[in-house]
């Protein structure tokens, strides 16, 4: 998903649209700003298209090995990741489908940690989340139907 939102960056700057090719520098500026070279270097593993998007930017590449990658340093790299973007001030609008296929971990990690943190920054009012679900395959037990109940209650 997000290496898509990078891709089209990549689009956006060699398409010829000025406007577009402006953005898409502003956005590469702000992310070299917004990660120090270690960390950016991890997100490397997560978003591959960022390196030609940063191409000509030198950063060091550190070993990647995503089976030690804990939980919180994904959701770190990829709240920042989206407030870089938002700092570009351009709307952002996140549509996740299906959730009614995702595990305990996706859900807390999407819908807690990364929104609580994408909201907690500057630029949550330029962001949208719009998660789609079918309810007929989803009993009172699935993680989602708790933190749905959450959400409605905060």
């Amino acid at each position: 998903l997000f290496d898509e939102v990078v891709k089209n960056l990549v689009m956006m700057r060699n398409g010829g649209d000025e406007q577009d090719t402006e953005y898409s520098e502003n956005v590469a500026k702000i992310l070299v700003d917004s990660f120090d070279a270690s960390s950016l270097s991890s997100l490397f593993g997560y978003l591959p298209s960022i390196k030609s998007f940063l191409d000509g930017i030198a950063v060091k590449r550190t070993s990647f090995v995503e089976s030690n990658l804990m939980h919180w340093q994904l959701v770190f790299l990829l709240t920042r990741f989206i407030n870089a973007l938002l700092r570009a001030n351009r709307p952002i609008m996140l549509i996740l489908d299906d959730l009614q296929w995702s595990d305990e971990l996706t859900i807390e990690l999407v819908l807690g940690d990364i929104l609580e943190a994408v909201f907690d920054g500057k630029g949550g009012c330029n962001f949208l989340f719009a998660g789609v679900y079918r309810d007929d395959n989803m009993s009172n037990e699935h993680p989602l139907s708790a933190k749905l109940s959450n959400l409605r209650q905060s």
